[in-house]
This record gives C-alpha cells, structure tokens and sequence, in this order.
C-alpha cells in the first residue's frame, strides 16, 4: 500500500480548518486507484474509513465515519462541483461556480456545447477554494449525489 499526506479541509461546527489526512491506495493504472481509505486524527480520535476501489466512494466512506458534527468542505461537497454527465475520470469534477444551473439538462448542455476546453474547470474531488459553500437541497441545481 502507498500512502499520501493530504491537507484536507472540514468543517467542525460550522468553521472551516485544513487536517492533515492520509490516504493509503494500491495502484492499479495511472489514473486508477484500489483499496483507498482515509486516516484522519479529529477530536482526540483516530478515525479510519473503510476501503473502495472508487474514490468518490471512498471519500464518502470518510465522511460517513466522521464524528456528526465533522463534515467535508471540498469540490465534493460543493454546489459548484458537477461531474460529467457522459461519464466521468476518476477523482475528477468540474467547477461551474459562474454557471446558472437548474436541472440536469442545463449541466447536459454545458458539457456538450462547450467550444473551450473543460480543462481549466477541472478539479480533484477534495480540492478546495474560497468561493466553497456545501451542496443545499434548496437552491442552485448540482448534478453530484453528494447526500450525506
């Protein structure tokens, strides 16, 4: 097993701070991972998710052995953050903070009629920025099923 630091953000009780985090994965291809979980110290507890061969998956594992209070503060988590509705890269999701969203057709339209390149918009599932705020039920339509 390999094993990366990572400076992943949270919010414990509404304020947001940055936790040294480790993910331990196997590496099966460049872009593809194997057996990913997360190992994060928070509130004097040492807390370990369990393993998926998928890192959305594996990402949600860790939120889901987070203490309640404790929640992921990351592209994952934000109303900014859309995947790819004609399938996705591993570990990869697209910023469309600038984008008036309101269904999964307006997502579907963006994606297929982008001249530019979708590049400069693509981000790693747990990067973070300072225009981040979490996913609402109510609001601006994310085409993400983080629902945690």
């Amino acid at each position: 097993m390999k094993v990366v630091r990572l400076k992943v953000n949270y919010i414990t009780d509404g304020k947001i701070s940055v936790r040294p985090t480790k993910m331990f994965y196997e590496r099966v291809e460049e872009d593809e991972f194997r057996k990913v979980h997360f190992e994060v110290e928070v509130e004097k507890q040492h807390v370990q998710s369990k393993k998926s061969d998928i890192m959305e998956v594996a990402i949600k594992n860790l939120q889901k052995a987070l203490p309640a209070n404790i929640r992921l503060a990351g592209c994952i988590s934000c109303k900014h953050g859309n995947f790819n509705p004609f399938g996705d890269v591993e570990n990869e999701i697209f910023c469309l903070k600038d984008k008036t969203l309101h269904n999964r057709e307006d997502v579907v339209e963006i994606f297929s009629n982008q001249v530019e390149s979708m590049s400069p918009r693509s981000r790693s599932l747990l990067d973070f920025c300072k225009e981040f705020e979490p996913i609402a039920k109510i609001g601006k339509y994310t085409y993400n099923d983080w629902e945690i």
